[in-house]
C-alpha cells in the first residue's frame, strides 16, 4: 500500500521540481522573456535575476531528498508571493493564480506522500 503513495509523491515532486527549475533557468538565460511578463505586474527588469535564482534554488533544494523540506518552504514562499502580486494587480482568480496555488499545494502533497516522517508529523499517522 505504501509503494503507490511513494511513487505518486515522487512523480508529483518531480513535476514541481521541474517547473521550478525551468522557471529559474528561463529567468537566468532569457531574462527579457520574463521581464516583459513581470513588467505587467509592476516589477522592474532588474528583479528578474534574484527571482530566477530563488526559483532555481527552491527547485534544486526540493529535488534533493535531504533538503526537500527547505525547498518546499522556499517554493511555498515563492508562489505565495507571486499569488499575492497577481491578485493585487488583477483582483481576480485567473490562470496564473490557479497555477501558483497548484504548485504550492503540489509541493507539500508530493513531499507528504513520499516521506512517512512528514506524514506522521502533519497528519498524525504512525
Amino acid at each position: 500500500m505504501q509503494d503507490w503513495k511513494t511513487w505518486l509523491g515522487r512523480t508529483i515532486s518531480a513535476c514541481i521540481a521541474i517547473v521550478m527549475i525551468v522557471d529559474g533557468i528561463t529567468g537566468l538565460f532569457w531574462p527579457n522573456l520574463i521581464a516583459r511578463a513581470m513588467a505587467g505586474d509592476g516589477w522592474p527588469p532588474e528583479t528578474v535575476l534574484p527571482i530566477a535564482v530563488l526559483a532555481l534554488s527552491g527547485g534544486l533544494l526540493y529535488a534533493m531528498p535531504r533538503t526537500a523540506i527547505l525547498g518546499a518552504i522556499l517554493i511555498t514562499g515563492f508562489v505565495g508571493g507571486a499569488l499575492a502580486v497577481h491578485l493585487r494587480v488583477t483582483m481576480a482568480l485567473i490562470w496564473p493564480e490557479i497555477v501558483d496555488m497548484l504548485i504550492g499545494v503540489g509541493a507539500w502533497t508530493g513531499l507528504c506522500l513520499r516521506d512517512t516522517r512528514l506524514q506522521a508529523l502533519l497528519l498524525g499517522h504512525r
